[in-house]
């Protein structure tokens, strides 16, 4: 890597993206930092472009860099795959080094401000784009990717690097819903020498255990390394994908399921992955180990992914954090040749193999009697319960379904751990029909009285907590959100048990909700001193902390301080 290779660099990012970046800061300066400005921006642009699939233009329209940024020079939330991506870039023109650590903790800084909703401490392009921001950080389930870019090409140093693992550390407390992605001069050069976006993507793909169909169309089949697919998505991104169907969904019960496979258990993930599907214009193997089926290497031209996205975008998502796990993971992978097949043909593969049914977890809970028994119990008084895949509540009846009902019984029990995995993944509450923490929730005592009554004071909390979150602004109104089940949790403790059944459910609900408006107010107040700095995202998935929250509140009222 050279100063030549940031030049080619240059002019790519010239071409493509110089047009639609916003300088109007920068036009009375001089023409060095002006041109500097116009290139660490395009830069950043780029990356948006490379991970998501923008256009440079809409890219372009993500870049926040100027005064006041605090360190974060494009934003982007991709509300298909709820994720968002948080970029800090560095341009250089002689193509050496990598980035300062005090860059690296004012990106830090500013990466915690904004996901505690501190918009007063940015430039007006980070609060125009508050909308964005709160959608992305308002959503439990959304995924962060922190960027860092730059056209040196040496590794981050110890320093920097550490700081930002510790960074990532303290947002993942709870679960991995951070990672970082760096892009320095060898990948940003190897990216662009792939070919502009639209250009077909010709692989090299080394298959084991490889086989092959020869009628009525050709294919390959066999298995790829997990660290050969994250190469793939490092590479070429969404662009990988066939259009017009789903990208990488991010951090779906699914998809969290099958990124823990390969972190934990990689020798498994063959056994419990229905891998990947690619179609190609045209393959080739190699003559190289032509005498035995262990190992193949074939030379796949115009490859799109036609099915396995989420697979592809799991496997890259762990490889960040885990890349030797990731190496060790075999996936099944199929590659279709079109050199001979009928028109339509590939459109005809796209639509089947993304149109099998897929059973969850969840369709398992049909198997358990006692949700019949609940669904007849609730009958006799009118009332629907809609357990099974695939069911809707019928229109203008009164009723609930699965889920709901399994999240108030969740925050009903007197365990917090309970409240908190139905925050954390609720698919865990029934991950196994036949034992904890399912048949904790739902067992021959629990009542379709219970459950329906339980089910209309979990709504009248959720009711309040909506007012107050329209009411409230920056981090304060993210407790109403993120902390919604350790309220409910809160609330019920203090309701009196007997009276859940049989007392006026006006008058519980009435109860409720006085009881969630201060409960609210004394857990925003002592967060902010325990824990001023969490993302309240992660710090309500977070056992150890809701228990320490839960023990201040308990101890306020045994002395007599608390306002409950």
């Amino acid at each position: 890597m050279s100063v030549w290779h940031v030049q080619q660099i240059k002019a790519h990012l010239t071409a493509e993206y110089a047009s639609h970046i916003d300088i109007s800061d920068y036009l009375t300066k001089p023409e060095d930092q002006k041109t500097n400005a116009l290139l660490s921006r395009s830069l950043a642009a780029f990356s948006i472009s490379h991970l998501t699939g923008l256009t440079p233009p809409e890219s372009a329209a993500k870049v926040t860099d100027g005064g006041q940024d605090n360190g974060i020079d494009a934003i982007h939330y991709d509300k298909n795959e709820k994720i968002l991506y948080l970029v800090q870039s560095k341009w250089g023109n002689d193509g050496s080094g990598s980035v300062e650590r005090g860059d690296v903790q004012k990106f830090i800084t500013g990466v915690n401000d904004l996901l505690n909703a501190r918009f007063g401490r940015f430039n007006d392009k980070v609060r125009n784009r508050k909308a964005e921001v709160d959608a992305a950080i308002m959503d439990a389930q959304s995924g962060i990717v922190l960027v860092v870019t730059y056209t040196g090409q040496d590794p981050l140093a110890s320093e920097p690097a550490r700081d930002l693992e510790d960074c990532l550390n303290r947002t993942n407390d709870a679960g991995e819903i951070a990672s970082l992605q760096v892009l320095r001069l060898e990948n940003i050069h190897k990216i662009i020498a792939q070919g502009a976006a639209g250009a077909p993507i010709n692989l090299e793909v080394v298959l084991h255990e490889w086989g092959q169909t020869l009628e009525p169309y050709r294919s390959f089949y066999g298995q790829v390394t997990g660290s050969d697919v994250a190469s793939w998505w490092d590479l070429y991104s969404t662009r990988l994908f066939a259009p017009n169907l789903r990208m990488f969904l991010g951090a779906t019960e699914v998809n969290e399921s099958l990124a823990d496979t390969v972190r934990t258990h990689p020798d498994r993930f063959w056994y419990f992955n229905n891998g990947i599907t690619a179609i190609c214009t045209s393959i080739k193997k190699k003559p190289i180990g032509a005498n035995t089926r262990e190992t193949g290497i074939f030379e796949c031209s115009g490859v799109t992914i036609v099915n396995g996205a989420q697979t592809v975008g799991s496997v890259a998502k762990a490889s960040l954090s885990h890349k030797d796990q990731v190496s060790r993971a075999r996936i099944p992978i199929r590659f279709i040749s079109l050199e001979h097949c009928p028109e339509g043909f590939a459109a005809e593969v796209t639509r089947a193999t993304n149109t099998q049914n897929r059973i969850e977890k969840r369709d398992f809970v049909s198997l358990d009697g006692e949700q019949e028994r609940i669904k007849g119990e609730l009958q006799l008084d009118g009332i629907a319960y809609v357990y099974k895949s695939g069911e809707t509540m019928p229109v203008g009846q009164r009723g609930c379904d699965l889920t709901e009902a399994a999240v108030a019984l969740a925050c009903f029990h007197s365990d917090l751990s309970l409240a908190i995995q139905a925050k954390r993944e609720i698919s865990k509450l029934w991950d196994d029909i036949t034992k904890a923490p399912y048949k904790i929730i739902f067992n021959p005592s629990v009542s379709g009285r219970r459950v329906w009554r339980i089910v209309q004071i979990s709504r009248a909390i959720d009711s309040v907590l909506k007012v107050q979150y329209d009411a409230m602004e920056g981090r304060d109104r993210m407790f109403a959100v993120h902390g919604n089940r350790f309220i409910a949790h809160e609330v019920f403790k203090r309701l009196p048990k007997g009276e859940i059944e049989n007392a006026d459910i006006e008058t519980l609900k009435g109860k409720a909700n006085t009881l969630t408006e201060n409960l609210l107010a004394a857990i925003i107040a002592k967060t902010n001193v325990l824990f001023p700095d969490s993302y309240l995202a992660m710090l309500f998935k977070n056992q150890n902390k809701c228990r320490a929250l839960d023990l201040e509140l308990k101890q306020q009222e045994e002395n007599g301080t608390s306002t409950l």
